[in-house]
């Protein structure tokens, strides 16, 4: 299988330095013209079962690759075959049926509105969530999620402030 390697992420485009990694991006939806080059930071946090860094790190160890492989493989039938964007939505797929849940309600695009929301709640600033995540626009308000009790306490506010 030939892949565009100008437009997908390749082990040498992801830098491992200690508990960092920098994530490069010549080609993304808002990058399509390889005008600029995206880079995401991606710091280790060993206190979640869940880190994308120790689970690259471990992928990375147990299936060894070229630089200029696709960042994402797995084993098939005695070859390194890349990791689809529909292998990854299938996966996710399972997960959240395993785990009880509607997979309609789940997608990839899940994973930025989950960010947005936990960069917002974290009080990480507008400018930065919306650096972080390539928004050329504060569009990623759209997908900020909040709880019925968060709800509750702007109308509590609310209905404080108003004699």
């Amino acid at each position: 299988m030939s892949f565009d390697k100008d437009k997908q992420l390749t082990r040498n485009k992801v830098i491992l330095e200690g508990n960092i990694a920098i994530v490069i991006f010549n080609w993304s939806k808002p990058v399509q013209m390889s005008n600029r080059i995206f880079k995401i930071p991606l710091v280790e946090n060993n206190r979640s079962a869940l880190c994308p860094l120790i689970a690259y790190r471990n992928m990375c160890k147990l299936i060894p690759a070229y630089g200029d492989s696709p960042a994402f493989l797995f084993p098939s039938k005695h070859k390194l075959v890349p990791v689809t964007y529909i292998d990854f939505q299938q996966y996710i797929n399972e997960f959240i049926i395993e785990i009880g849940r509607n997979p309609r309600l789940f997608s990839t695009h899940s994973f930025r509105s989950w960010g947005a929301t936990v960069a917002f709640k974290s009080k990480v600033t507008a400018e930065l969530i919306q650096v972080h995540g390539d928004w050329a626009s504060d569009a990623y308000k759209l997908y900020l999620q909040f709880s019925l009790s968060e709800k509750v306490s702007v109308a509590k506010a609310m209905a404080k402030f108003i004699p």
